[in-house]
């Protein structure tokens, strides 16, 4: 069943009025509660949109009612989300509709903040520390400055055809299933290629406030690559949420990285089986989430306009055909953050997760592409501003200033300036204004040329500046078009230089004043390495070829940012320098049998020794004696002492010692 309608936005968010819409059943003559998806909507492009919902979960008959109206967020989100400054005559709907499909088998539904979110290591300075396998959305309120991401997952599911979704014969519960495949993706090939069986299976502590307890969910079975994890009830401390099941994975697992792949497939009463996504039985495309960095590249790419468009979100597609283009293997496997939800502002950009040392260990370059999002694009932790609590803007900042390598920071969208200019915050001027040499002028090139009632430009062919210089060759500059036209008319920004930046990019001239599409600029960070920066006024998904002809705009475009910021000439898949710290980490797998690896890293050359020891105190096996250079090193323990005969089960210490350095960790062998 489909809920159809179109409706004309012009609101901003900090105006704090929304439109909703609700359905419900209406049963023997009686309505039943009205059900929606707890959300919101808001947009300030003075648009109409048209908008479609799957509610088959919702309703439950042949006889419905559907709601629609505007609510105000005032008395709940005043400067919080924003000040209710402005308010406007929007929202106008028109053109509502129900469709009606008899579909047989489990119908689903779901909300990508709450699916599992992209994430790092919980151990700053240990990169092989497990990374937690956390839903998107941030479950504390927006005036709590704690971030506290979900721990399970939950996903709708209903049959109204088919008498509702079927017990498990085995463990009762439903019949509704996580079905999951680990695989290791770097290529140091370091670790098992597939992690599967009954120690992927999470557990939860919920129910009411008063009385938690745990959730263990069923492992069912696995094939040696994919497991399958019975999901069970929903619920909150106020009791068990209506056709929605949650499901976990294991927090003390996964390493660095891992990709996780995942599905869902759920049977009726009637029994017929359905899988989400559809045809995820015969192959992909699956859900996924990455245990980061991979050390595969040192590029990061942060989706924040993830599944917008398609299933992956139409800035990804662009992207990833670019960077196979025009960057060399294995840097060409860039690092992906895809930011779930990316307008709902629920504190999970790369700000919240990674740390400090993750970046500038590890990324040289990163990527930033928001789309055509109005809002909540590189947050900077102040959610009065319309923001959210990921402090995304200061994270890029600390990464540029405390690299002790070179930089690049390409920054795109359609209205990140505009929403840099709005925060008005610290950490937002600091990043457009100081470090990408950016100030806003207009928040959109269309309405800055006449708008909808002039005449204004939807579609600017935009040129390179020899101000910068970067997209002008021998004397003549690349042009191109940034498509504006579709699905709705797209406000690019027009943005002026500071006095750290250049004009890289303009617009066509307009009533004889230059407007810029794009500012490019050059600094040395307090450690004496060069930081470079681009930002376009525009998603990179909107560029267009200006001719016919090879090669495509986009693949040269990022090839002259890339060779400016020496991403290709100085490809640094595993960093050429000695380590930054002394580190012992957490030997992998634990428990293990028959055999685990311990990591190491070195910051200076000098003597080393790693020794195990048993819960006695006693010397087991010596692994490493003797002077190592300042370099990363890895040392297998293959469960045998000195002697080569083989130990028992149990609880082993491994301790290593050098100058200035001394830690002990504890591991399990399970003969």
């Amino acid at each position: 069943c489909r809920f159809r309608f179109t409706v004309y936005r012009d609101l901003p968010l900090p105006n704090l009025v929304f439109y909703q819409w609700h359905v419900r059943s209406i049963t023997g003559g009686c309505p039943g509660q009205w059900e929606d998806r707890a959300f919101v909507y808001y947009g300030p492009d003075m648009d109409y949109i048209h908008s479609t919902f799957d509610v088959g979960d919702l309703v439950n008959g042949d006889s419905l009612v559907v709601s629609l109206g505007v609510i105000s967020m005032c008395d709940v989100w005043y400067l919080v989300n924003g000040n209710c400054a402005a308010h406007t005559p929007s929202p106008w709907f028109d053109n509502v509709a129900v469709y009606r499909y008899k579909t047989s088998g489990p119908q689903w539904s779901y909300r990508d903040l709450d699916f599992f979110q992209d994430n790092f290591p919980e151990l700053e300075f240990n990169i092989e520390s497990y990374v937690r396998a956390d839903a998107a959305n941030d479950i504390r309120d927006n005036d709590d400055p704690v971030i506290d991401p979900g721990d399970s997952i939950v996903v709708d599911c209903s049959s109204p055809l088919g008498g509702g979704v079927a017990a498990d014969p085995t463990y009762g519960g439903p019949a509704v299933y996580l079905h999951v495949k680990a695989t290791y993706i770097c290529y140091d090939h370091a670790k098992p290629a597939q992690l599967a069986g009954p120690a992927l299976a999470g557990s939860v502590v919920t129910g009411p406030t008063e009385a938690p307890y745990t959730i263990n969910f069923n492992y069912m079975s696995d094939d040696g690559v994919w497991t399958i994890i019975q999901c069970d009830t929903a619920r909150t401390g106020y009791g068990e949420m209506r056709a929605r099941y949650m499901v976990d994975l294991n927090d003390e697992l996964f390493t660095r990285g891992y990709m996780i792949e995942y599905y869902f497939t759920a049977l009726d009463v009637a029994g017929l089986e359905s899988a989400f996504p559809r045809y995820a039985r015969s192959g992909p495309p699956y859900f996924e989430w990455t245990c980061l960095p991979t050390k595969n590249s040192d590029v990061l790419f942060v989706d924040d306009f993830t599944g917008r468009g398609s299933f992956a979100g139409m800035a990804e597609n662009y992207w990833t055909t670019v960077f196979k283009a025009v960057l060399p293997p294995p840097n060409n496997e860039v690092d992906r953050y895809d930011v779930n939800g990316p307008s709902s502002g629920v504190s999970n950009g790369p700000g919240s997760r990674a740390k400090n040392f993750h970046l500038t260990q590890y990324y040289y370059f990163i990527v930033w592409d928001c789309g055509d999002l109005p809002s909540i694009t590189i947050t900077s932790g102040t959610v009065s501003t319309g923001s959210d609590k990921s402090n995304d803007c200061q994270m890029l900042i600390d990464w540029m200033e405390l690299s002790e390598h070179g930089c690049g920071l390409w920054i795109c969208g359609d209205n990140v300036a505009a929403d840099q200019d709005n925060m008005a915050t610290t950490p937002a001027l600091t990043l457009m204004n100081t470090w990408c040499g950016v100030d806003f002028v207009a928040t959109s090139y269309f309405n800055e040329t006449g708008g909808r009632t002039a005449g204004g430009v939807v579609t600017p062919l935009i040129a390179g500046e020899t101000d910068a210089g970067i997209f002008v060759h021998a004397g003549v500059p690349d042009k191109f078009y940034a498509y504006g036209g579709c699905p709705i008319i797209n406000g690019f920004d027009v943005l002026e230089k500071t006095a750290f930046g250049k004009y890289a990019l303009s617009y066509p001239v307009y009533n004889a004043t230059n407007r810029y599409a794009a500012i490019a600029s050059s600094q040395l960070n307090p450690g004496g390495f060069h930081v470079n920066t681009m930002w376009f006024g525009f998603s990179y998904m909107a560029v267009r070829d200006d001719v016919i002809a090879a090669p495509i705009d986009r693949f040269e475009l990022a090839k002259d940012v890339f060779q400016w910021m020496n991403s290709i000439t100085n490809v640094n898949v595993t960093p050429a320098d000695a380590p930054k710290f002394t580190a012992l980490a957490q030997n992998y797998p634990n428990p293990f049998n028959p055999t685990t690896t311990i990591r190491f890293e070195l910051k200076e050359k000098g003597p080393v020794t790693i020794r195990v020891y048993n819960v006695a105190g006693q010397l087991v096996r010596t692994l490493v004696e003797g002077e190592r250079d300042a370099a990363a090193y890895s040392v297998d323990w293959d469960g045998a002492n000195d002697r080569g005969g083989a130990v028992a089960s149990g609880i082993y210490f491994y301790k290593m010692e050098t100058k200035g350095f001394s830690q002990t960790k504890k591991m399990v062998l399970l003969r």
